[in-house]
């Protein structure tokens, strides 16, 4: 591996509405460089950056880009492995930004200790509409946790949670939350 960020490719797309930059092998470092760049980046609306390894400092990374960056409404983050560390910032990033509509964070090995940080995040925006989180590790508590959540939410359209362990009473939890929403 080079270790190089694609420079070139960020330079000749970064005026465009969609950048797709998956697959790149960014890293953290590469993720942090690349989120520097796009806090005053008005062009670039929608950004994939799934399966970069980014991990949590990456993702904390991007975090903080969302913070002042007001242009992007769609992100694709799946597949970097943010952990709880990525996830907390995000989380602490859904409650400064309302512009973003759209979040994926599929396949990023976030658990329990990540749904304590999603649930404020997700009763304080309710700009968001659609957030993913399959393919994670969430179980019976975080299904406890967000189902109260999403109760308080009106603005989620989709919540995509397949592929956990969320079974028993977690899924009733959660099936409350949805059926208080729903009235």
């Amino acid at each position: 591996m080079l270790n190089v960020i694609p420079v070139s490719y960020f330079l000749r797309n970064m005026n465009q509405s969609e950048l797709n930059m998956m697959h790149y092998g960014l890293g953290s470092q590469g993720t942090k460089a690349l989120a520097i760049s796009m806090v005053t980046n008005t062009s670039i609306l929608k950004l994939n950056l799934r399966d970069n390894w980014m991990e949590g400092v990456g993702g904390a990374a991007i975090a903080d880009m969302l913070k002042e960056n007001c242009y992007i409404t769609e992100i694709d983050l799946s597949e970097n492995r943010v952990g709880e560390y990525g996830a907390r910032a995000l989380s602490s990033m859904l409650l400064e930004n309302s512009t973003l509509f759209s979040l994926n964070l599929s396949g990023n090995h976030v658990d329990e200790r990540a749904a304590r940080h999603l649930s404020p995040a997700l009763i304080g925006n309710q700009k968001l509409q659609h957030l993913d989180l399959s393919h994670n590790r969430f179980g019976d508590i975080a299904g406890e946790i967000l189902g109260a959540a999403i109760a308080e939410n009106t603005g989620m359209k989709s919540l995509n949670l397949a592929w956990n362990c969320i079974r028993g009473k977690g899924a009733i939890a959660f099936a409350k939350g949805l059926e208080v929403r729903g009235k």
